[in-house]
């Protein structure tokens, strides 16, 4: 289960202090739009399982496309967390 709030400040997305995730294998955090993850905007391995964490978006990830931020489970290639942004 994950639950909490996420948001784009500058260059990073910031899970708040509100976030939380019971755990799973090879969780990653990324973006997606309208249900759909996008495997290219891979930010890294999710650093914590509580509380606020910042991710740098890399270059070349143009923002504008996705409206989600996912905990995504790169092994088994399944959504584990999906927070919607500007909205």
């Amino acid at each position: 289960m994950t639950t909490g709030h996420a948001e784009l400040s500058g260059s990073r997305v910031v899970l708040q202090r509100d976030f939380t995730f019971d755990g799973a294998p090879d969780a990653r955090i990324g973006l997606g739009r309208n249900g759909r993850y996008d495997p290219n905007t891979d930010l890294g391995a999710l650093k914590k399982l509580k509380g606020q964490q910042s991710y740098r978006l890399r270059g070349g990830i143009d923002v504008s496309k996705y409206n989600e931020v996912y905990v995504w489970c790169r092994k088994f290639n399944v959504p584990l967390g999906v927070a919607k942004l500007g909205g």
